[in-house]
């Protein structure tokens, strides 16, 4: 059987190199073996492009960042269409139709500390494609190993 898909928004990989006590980190770290997790090449630019700006003086994030990657294995997938952005554009934000857009074509899961993606019609739209969206966590206890 395969392992569920998730998704992880930028803000997660963020979370989990700023703190090693935090529901992010602990998805990253400890059940990364029960799930392929994911993000796109939108996310990766979205987190560089923070890293370089709030935290220009925590060089060593750069690099922590890519040893997340390759550790937990996160896939880093190819940014969706054009087509596909504006169709989520519809929903969510600009800034975030990338990552919506993603979600539902590839995963099972979508873990996020933004808001914004909790509104009622972005939900129900995630539901009609299976797409569960879930901060930390909450995906933490439901998963708990």
């Amino acid at each position: 059987m395969a392992k569920p898909a998730v998704f992880l928004d930028s803000s997660v990989i963020i979370a989990s190199l700023l703190s090693t006590t935090g529901g992010s980190f602990y998805i990253i770290n400890v059940l990364k073996k029960e799930f392929v997790l994911q993000t796109n090449e939108y996310g990766l630019n979205e987190i560089q492009k923070t890293l370089m700006n709030k935290f220009a003086n925590q060089i060593s994030l750069q690099s922590q960042l890519y040893l997340i990657l390759g550790t937990a294995k996160i896939s880093v997938l190819p940014s969706p269409t054009k087509q596909e952005e504006r169709r989520t554009a519809k929903y969510i934000s600009e800034i975030d139709a990338p990552i919506l857009a993603s979600a539902l074509k590839h995963s099972d899961y979508l873990i996020t500390l933004d808001n914004e993606f909790f509104k009622e019609e972005i939900v129900s739209l995630a539901r009609k494609s299976s797409l569960n969206i879930s901060k930390p966590k909450e995906f933490i206890e439901k998963f708990r190993i």
